[in-house]
This record gives C-alpha cells, structure tokens and sequence, in this order.
C-alpha cells in the first residue's frame, strides 16, 4: 500500500439542513503534534457547537485516533478517520466544526454530514507521498541555525520546530535516505563542540 499525506492545510465547508460543518484538513508528523493542533483549534473555534477529529500517523498508519466530541457516538469521528483510511491518508489530521443550525439530523445523517465533509476536504488536497522520516533534535549556536536550515532543505527536509533559548534547539525531519548525509554533517560540527543532537527515527 503506498500511502500518501497532505502537501498544505485545507478547509471546505457546507451547510446541511441549516447546520454549518466546516472542515479542516492538517499535516501533522505525529500524535504530539495532531494533539497541539487540536487544542489550538478548539480555541479558535470555540464557539462551533462540535469540534470533531481523528487523525491517523505513522508510515503504517499505526497511530489511529478519533473522538466525537459530544455527538452520538459513531457518528462523527469515525466517519472522519473511515475518509482518511479510504484515501489512504496517513500524517494527517482531521477536524470538522460543526455550528448547529437548529435542525436535528439523526444518527445517518450526522454520519453522511461528517464524512462527506472530509472527503471534500480530501479532494481538494494536494496529496504527496507519505515518505518516511528520520528526526534530530539539535541543540547549537544561534550562528549555524541558518546553516543547519539550509542543509536540510537541501535534503528535501523540513525544519518542524524551533525553539529559541541560550541556544537554539531545532526538531529536523529529513527523508530517511538523507539521514546518513545529515548525521554526518552533524558529527563534524558536534566534534567542534558547536552542537549536539540526538537522532530518532519516526
């Protein structure tokens, strides 16, 4: 199975029978970071009556989580994740906001309002393929952090997180047949006592 992921966020919306579901689709590298998304969205959108999700992570799509944030049980995260498993999504998070409108929809109908919400959004994506990930976490001088950036784009990698103290500590995702490149990069510049790092993969 090759599974893909989402190249940016997207958001669609439709209004059934006068509820509002707004749908958002994130890429997310893994639980912790579907789990931040969520709690910011929540602020957000505070004010929407639901805010459902599921998201699933992992190269085998072996992390898989849902909720239904107060609706019916059944009947909103699921729908999300089943439209995530049938594009065979993975580094994915869903969430929809749903805005009740005063009309009750019944069990079938909120499980048609949810899913067919994220299949939108699943459709408008750009989907690119789910390559597997090895991260670093580097702790250096704040001079070599334009540096260690650029060489990781270099590698087709990303930049997921930067943290800025006495010295910058920055969580690195490159494509696992890069990772030799970078940790070699990294050694040279840890022998020179200018950094340190450890290296996981995802």
């Amino acid at each position: 199975m090759a599974l893909q992921t989402i190249a940016n966020p997207v958001q669609v919306q439709q209004k059934i029978r006068r509820s509002l579901f707004h749908g958002f689709l994130f890429p997310c590298a893994d639980a912790e970071t579907a789990k931040a998304l969520i709690s910011a969205h929540a602020k957000e959108c505070s004010s929407a009556t639901h805010n459902c999700f599921a998201y699933i992570c992992g190269y085998r799509q072996e992390i898989q989580y849902y909720s239904d944030s107060g609706e019916p049980h059944g009947t909103a995260g699921k729908p999300l994740l089943n439209a995530l498993r049938g594009a065979e999504l993975t580094n994915v998070l869903a969430i929809v906001s749903r805005y009740y409108g005063g009309v009750k929809l019944g069990v079938p109908g909120l499980i048609e309002a949810y899913g067919s919400t994220a299949e939108q959004a699943v459709a408008q994506a750009e989907l690119i393929p789910a390559i597997e990930q090895s991260r670093f976490i580097v702790i250096a001088e704040y001079a070599l952090v334009e540096q260690l950036s650029s060489m990781v784009q270099s590698l087709q990698g990303t930049v997921l997180e930067a943290i800025w103290t006495e010295r910058a500590e920055l969580t690195l995702l490159v494509p696992v047949q890069t990772a030799g490149k970078l940790k070699e990069f990294l050694d040279g510049l840890r022998r020179q006592s200018r950094l340190d790092y450890r290296y996981e993969e995802t």
